[in-house]
């Protein structure tokens, strides 16, 4: 295999990278440009064989180049595959992101089709009654951990939105479907093949959530359904014009990546969001009042949401393969070449957003800036089917919580931050429950956490 053009820059001091992958992608960027090789030979994140090395690019225009052009530039394999899963649990995984051409674009159309259903006023009354069960536990002076209860509440509402109220079976299957999850994210956070023990639960949990998958969907297809049951059984009995009904392999594997999606990503978000608001008494005492009046304009809960999004992308890392050889930025690239993007560091361009490390949600009462600037849920031919749905879910989570608790930090705590597939704390911030007032107060935030983020009232 043909080592990577001598005329890209090269990174030097590697070692760096897993330490902390973001300081050292800002401080190459920044001495040697949009395009430069981080490894000469090999992959780092996508597990490819043969891959010929590690590229990173940077800027909107390479953004756009990589995430529009599909067939050049393809998904990295799953970990199911890398490690020899059996067939069914590879299948669980082969979602949007496996598909290619044609196939991609149809299936697109469908979960599009789906996750747009009217019915909407029936899901928001699940999704509330959810909120209401998940809040029955809280008590105000109580301490939590943050992220272990929005993992908690996005479980609750995620079951009642994606599989109904009316299955029998619906809270055993998203609770298997979590296990399944994290489970499976254990394997892929290491490069090492897993032991026989661990690939053992691995294959149990699997299969019985494959089995439990199309239990559902037979049940889906005996009883039919209406616009306000699960989206998971609207897309069970969804029958395609023209091109016939998706095969239960299809549906399997689109259930769960489509739960998978509105779990973690929205469940880490809601504990960014809430730990930042945690030090800004002012801006939740702003949020609250306007919650309180229904206001919509303007919103500062999206704005919020979106700042939060910015800076504490749980995207923080994509990876891509190329298929061919090909070009970008001038600069020759060769086939199976792993590419490198970064959201995180995408969304701190100066040009595009001024005092980038700065929480500003005033910021989004501007123009919004362009999408291969601010990619969240990724883009391009990839990006998340589920973004409106995981908006959605945050969104209506925070407009809940917000008005009825006070979520402060219990004393002052260092949080270290982690990339394990999302950009998650990696201890748990501990939370004191208080009732909302303006005598309300907390701890501090302090840490690599902290280091990340400019907070100002």
């Amino acid at each position: 295999m043909s080592r990577l053009d001598p005329s890209i820059p090269r990174a030097k001091e590697t070692a760096e990278l897993f330490d902390d992958p973001l300081r050292f992608l800002r401080t190459a960027r920044a001495s040697l440009g949009d395009i430069f090789v981080i490894c000469e030979k090999g992959a780092l994140f996508s597990r490819a064989p043969d891959c010929a090395g590690v590229v990173a690019a940077f800027g909107a225009t390479n953004h756009q180049s990589v995430l529009t052009e599909p067939s050049i530039f393809r998904m990295p394999i799953s970990a199911a595959q890398h490690i020899s899963l059996p067939p069914n649990l590879i299948n669980l995984n082969q979602g949007l992101h496996s598909m290619q051409g044609e196939q991609h674009e149809q299936h697109q159309r469908v979960l599009k089709q789906v996750l747009s259903e009217p019915g909407n006023e029936g899901r928001r009354q699940m999704v509330s009654a959810g909120l209401e069960k998940f809040a029955k536990g809280w008590r105000y002076n109580q301490k939590i951990k943050l992220l272990e209860e929005m993992r908690r509440l996005t479980l609750e509402i995620s079951t009642r939105l994606l599989f109904g109220e009316q299955y029998a079976e619906s809270a055993q299957l998203a609770a298997l479907a979590a296990q399944y999850f994290h489970a499976r994210r254990a394997v892929a956070s290491t490069f090492r093949s897993p032991g026989k023990t661990t690939r053992a639960r691995l294959i149990t949990l699997g299969t019985s959530l494959d089995d439990g998958l199309r239990r559902y969907i037979d049940w889906s297809r005996q009883n039919g359904g209406t616009v306000e049951d699960g989206l998971l059984r609207t897309l069970a009995t969804l029958n395609l014009q023209r091109a016939g009904a998706l095969s239960d392999d299809e549906i399997v594997a689109h259930s769960n990546v489509l739960f998978m999606s509105s779990l973690e990503p929205t469940a880490v978000t809601l504990t960014w969001t809430i730990l930042i608001l945690s030090q800004l008494p002012e801006w939740r005492g702003r949020l609250r009042a306007e919650i309180k009046r229904r206001s919509s304009k303007p919103d500062l809960l999206d704005a919020v949401i979106n700042e939060t999004l910015r800076l504490l992308t749980p995207n923080a890392l994509m990876t891509r393969l190329t298929t061919r050889a090909t070009r970008l930025n001038s600069f020759p690239i060769n086939e199976s070449c792993e590419i490198l993007l970064s959201p995180f560091l995408a969304h701190r361009e100066p040009e595009y957003f001024p005092c980038p490390h700065q929480f500003n949600p005033l910021r989004w009462q501007g123009p919004k800036p362009p999408p291969f600037v601010y990619f969240p849920f990724g883009g391009g031919a990839h990006y998340c089917a589920g973004r409106t749905l995981a908006m959605q879910m945050i969104k209506t989570a925070l407009a809940f919580l917000l008005p009825s608790f006070d979520l402060v930090l219990s004393a002052d705590q260092e949080i270290d931050w982690k990339i394990d597939i999302v950009l998650l704390p990696e201890n748990d911030p501990v939370m004191v429950i208080r009732e909302p007032g303006p005598a309300s107060k907390g701890g501090k935030l302090m840490g690599p956490v902290r280091e990340l983020i400019e907070l100002k009232s």
